[in-house]
């Protein structure tokens, strides 16, 4: 397939030079100023890749095809929108006028910007995933990414609507192809939702600890964040996304005593801490628009937040 990967961050760039590994026609958008330099240079990337159940340390040039514009002439098959939340004011104009026939693919923590998207896209334009199967930073040029193994680790996608259409049905088979746990999902929107109000509340948990490996040996830190995830699914509730109905979300639904000590095993994984302390470190802002994204809708709906505020208050 020829797929635009829209934004040159650890998740685009993963995910891109592995449907590239994968034999698929790559291309990447990315900043003007960015172009040049990439074109000559590639992209450097150290990943970490716990698939397999070990750890293998790849250090790699990728180097796609690059462009800094997309016109609504283009024959792309796909375009992966990649960059995070922040950023899709700056993007949905440019995916509205440019994104031609191609069916876009949004690849990222959303709370609230559905809306927005729809604005800009008709429904028949767009679906949703989530990369849940990577994480990591940047440092300078270079891409530090990790690739889970973990039994759990995948990446759903899915129709709005819930359907098993065509085009999902084929991206599935690429990301199947190169070996990133493809999940077809019928509650899509359910699953990123939810799945926001828990990172929010796990991220305000790790910062607080002081990063992820102090978190992990933290049970009255891990007890608060749990209690803030919590809040966060009472709101999804409010919103009509019962977290329940998501078994990603078992975890937090069972008793402290018991959702405690499981977390701390979960969170024990070498791979999980690395996407972790990658993220806090790397997307701050991002980070701090979730927390503060969770405790405005409580304000909105009257649903108290103390563990969260408490969390925060602490960063």
């Amino acid at each position: 397939m020829k797929i635009l990967i829209y934004g040159a961050g650890v998740i685009g760039c993963t995910y891109g030079w592995q449907l590239a590994e994968a034999g698929h026609d790559v291309t990447l958008l990315v900043r003007k100023e960015q172009k040049q330099l990439i074109d000559e240079q590639g992209i450097h990337i150290i990943c970490q890749d716990f698939r397999n159940g070990i750890k293998n340390t790849v250090d790699t040039v990728f180097r796609p095809h690059v462009v800094d514009g997309l016109d609504a002439r283009n024959d792309f098959e796909y375009i992966i929108v990649a960059t995070n939340k922040i950023q899709l004011p700056d993007v949905l104009p440019v995916l509205g006028v440019s994104a031609g026939k191609a069916h876009v693919m949004f690849f990222q923590n959303n709370w609230d910007c559905f809306d927005e998207i729809a604005r800009f896209l008709k429904p028949e334009q767009y679906f949703f995933g989530f990369p849940f199967m990577v994480g990591g930073g940047r440092e300078a040029n270079e891409i530090h990414c990790v690739i889970s193994g973990m039994k759990y680790s995948h990446t759903p996608i899915g129709e709005v609507d819930g359907e098993m259409t065509p085009r999902v049905r084929k991206m599935v088979q690429a990301l199947d192809e190169a070996h990133l746990k493809p999940v077809l999902s019928r509650q899509i929107l359910l699953w990123i939702i939810t799945h926001y109000a828990t990172a929010a509340g796990l991220t305000a948990g790790i910062l607080s600890a002081g990063g992820a490996a102090r978190f992990v040996n933290d049970s009255a830190t891990i007890r608060t964040t749990i209690c803030a995830i919590r809040e966060g699914f009472s709101i999804c509730l409010k919103r009509g996304y019962d977290a329940k109905e998501e078994k990603a979300n078992k975890l937090y639904q069972l008793p402290l005593f018991l959702s405690v000590p499981i977390a701390r095993k979960i969170y024990g994984n070498e791979a999980l801490q690395l996407m972790f302390d990658g993220h806090v470190s790397h997307s701050p802002e991002e980070v701090r628009q979730m927390i503060e994204d969770i405790i405005a809708y409580g304000i909105k709906y009257d649903i108290a937040t103390p563990h969260l505020v408490k969390l925060k208050e602490i960063i």
